[in-house]
């Protein structure tokens, strides 16, 4: 993890998976995939809609307890499998403050690499409570991935 100038609200990760770019990319745009890992450790999230093309948008539905949820959602700007996702980030019900998530997938061997970058954050805390949580989120990934090798399925 690249440690940002105290200034800058752009959160930027790169992560290394053992598993096919393919299938990192997959685990994004397919629904119980995406749900089995998205969020914040032992948090549920529901993915109630998702339309994985250009212009297409997302729901997930972050349950934070019993009867309440966090709304996060946006639309898909770029999709071009397995190398790059590009789709914008925020709360369903503030659209106007969504920021930009850019995932390269490069590979490596039978691995691959996650470059991954946030644009448009409001502030340096807001960067850093969302590189807590991606680094978070993306341990949770390395799991799944690992849990279901040999599993998934192309979108």
């Amino acid at each position: 993890m690249t440690t940002p100038d105290t200034a800058d609200t752009t959160v930027r990760v790169t992560r290394h998976f053992e598993a096919a770019p393919a299938r990192v990319f997959d685990a994004w745009l397919i629904r119980e995939e995406w749900q089995a890992w998205i969020g914040p450790e032992g948090m549920h999230c529901d993915v109630p809609l998702l339309e994985p093309h250009v212009g297409g948008r997302y729901l997930i539905s972050m349950r934070l307890t019993a009867d309440q949820r966090v709304p996060v959602g946006g639309i898909f700007k770029a999709i071009d499998r397995p190398r790059t996702l590009v789709f914008t980030w925020g709360r369903a019900d503030d659209p106007a403050r969504a920021s930009l998530l850019t995932l390269v997938f490069k590979p490596q061997g039978g691995a691959t690499e996650l470059a991954f970058r946030q644009e448009g954050l409001p502030s340096v805390a807001s960067r850093d409570d969302h590189t807590r949580g991606w680094n978070v989120a993306f341990d949770k990934l390395a799991r799944h991935l690992a849990a279901t090798a040999g599993a998934g399925a192309a979108i």
